[in-house]
């Protein structure tokens, strides 16, 4: 399989942070600005206060939420405080998939290559990547540091407890929150060379799988918006799909700034694109366009979360919505467009490799790769909300997975096999669908398929 692979891709610093951390913090803020924060999220970081309330918010949700930094004390602040302590891998949903996919036998990934892709390059492990692009010096004129491009992600545990002025907050689930500095991304920089590359041989792939829409920003320094980068990328897409209308593209949707960004930018792509993934915070973003209660969302209600989809993807031309929580993986598509065969294999894949990346940080070769998940359950409340589907959609059932039709639309759900105490979080939503997205490919492409567990 030849993929193609935009747009973004950073640096991880990963950190799980404790109780013990969080109560050190606390000592360097001011108790009623503090407060004030938490209950009115600020959504972004310019101050040491912003970001203790970053992390308290969603740590007490249990919640996942990436804030962008705004100053350049606060970064210098968490790089000393916490970088040399942290684990550095690749990062950016781009980076992260582009490895997936390459290391889990795709034949050749086309990367949009930007920053320093010479320390990108040492934190890959996959082989057959082209790397279409140089390093993107930024504008040393800018109070941003030249090439920084640090996403700074704590990882949080459940059962983690802090007491914050008297009210004790214990973590009710393990997520993450993410700090990210990076002036490259938040432009969506598409190189030169792979706009050429991929409009040469855009005839001749597979597949395109797209991310980093969710790095935009609202406004820029020069007081611009996001539409007119938005565009630029959009009309690459677009030009993709006049020179090979057989091109699949999915794209990963992420979480944006605001809602109205993401309900515009899901709404501009579903009009051209395939197949849009996200997780359950990402959809609950898109409640303008569903109506549906967040918190049923947020509980990882299935019959909830099918019905979100459904009404986001009704007035559009969209083919598939791929919904990922910790406990269960949904396909929601348009009958005709895919086989629940085809759909329930390739998540089957993605939810193993998600599994084994879980466990050690690392995939495993194609190869080892059941045997490396043979230990681990699948999730027990991933099981039980696959029953309660059932119940709604009818349908078969097939060791915990079940398809059948809602609607006018075929569903596959399928739960997901769970790490109790895993490496990181971070990575295992694009992990689960860069891998389901690339054994889909194969699938479609050599009409594979006749054994249930095959990968």
């Amino acid at each position: 399989m030849k993929v193609l692979c935009g747009y973004n891709v950073n640096i991880d610093a990963v950190y799980t942070i404790t109780g013990e951390d969080i109560s050190d913090l606390l000592k360097m803020v001011d108790k009623d600005e503090l407060l004030e924060k938490i209950y009115d999220g600020p959504g972004e970081i310019r101050s040491i206060t912003d970001l203790v309330a970053g992390l308290v918010l969603h740590m007490q949700k249990g919640t996942g939420a990436e804030w962008f930094i705004y100053s350049d004390d606060v970064f210098h602040f968490l790089k000393s405080r916490y970088y040399e302590k942290s684990e550095i891998r690749l990062g950016g949903n781009m980076g992260i998939m582009a490895n997936v996919m390459s290391h889990m036998g795709a034949d050749q990934v086309v990367m949009n290559a930007v920053g320093d892709i010479n320390s990108i390059k040492a934190l890959m492990s996959g082989g057959n990547i082209i790397f279409s692009g140089e390093s993107v010096p930024q504008d040393t004129s800018t109070s941003k540091d030249a090439n920084e491009i640090i996403h700074f992600v704590f990882d949080f545990s459940s059962g983690t407890r802090f007491n914050v002025f008297g009210t004790e907050v214990i973590v009710p689930r393990e997520n993450r929150f993410i700090a990210t500095y990076d002036d490259i991304n938040t432009e969506l920089t598409i190189t030169p060379e792979f706009e050429e590359y991929s409009r040469e041989h855009v005839t001749e792939i597979d597949g395109a799988i797209i991310s980093g829409f969710n790095q935009l920003q609202r406004i820029y320094p020069d007081g611009s918006g996001y539409t007119e980068r938005f565009e630029k990328a959009h009309s690459q897409l677009k030009d993709w799909k006049q020179r090979n209308p057989d091109l699949p593209i999915h794209v990963e949707l992420g979480h944006f700034m605001s809602m109205d960004m993401g309900v515009s930018i899901f709404t501009e792509l579903a009009g051209t694109v395939d197949s849009i993934g996200m997780n359950e915070d990402e959809l609950v973003m898109l409640a303008e366009l569903h109506g549906v209660p967040s918190e049923m969302i947020r509980k990882m209600d299935a019959c909830a979360i099918l019905d979100a989809c459904v009404r986001c993807v009704s007035s559009t031309v969209l083919k598939k919505i791929v919904l990922h929580t910790r406990d269960f993986i949904m396909s929601i598509f348009r009958e005709g467009t895919s086989s629940p065969l085809h759909e329930m294999q390739s998540m089957q894949f993605g939810v193993m490799c998600a599994a084994a990346f879980a466990v050690s940080g690392k995939l495993p070769e194609r190869s080892q790769l059941e045997g490396s998940v043979s230990d681990l359950a699948r999730s027990k409340e991933g099981m039980k909300q696959a029953v309660k589907l059932q119940d709604l959609i009818g349908g078969e059932q097939f060791e915990g997975d079940v398809c059948g039709a809602y609607g006018d639309y075929s569903v596959c759900i399928l739960p997901t096999i769970i790490c109790e105490k895993p490496v990181s979080t971070v990575g295992l939503g694009d992990t689960v669908s860069s891998a389901t997205f690339l054994r889909w490919l194969e699938l479609i492409g050599t009409n594979e398929g006749q054994s249930r567990l095959e990968v």
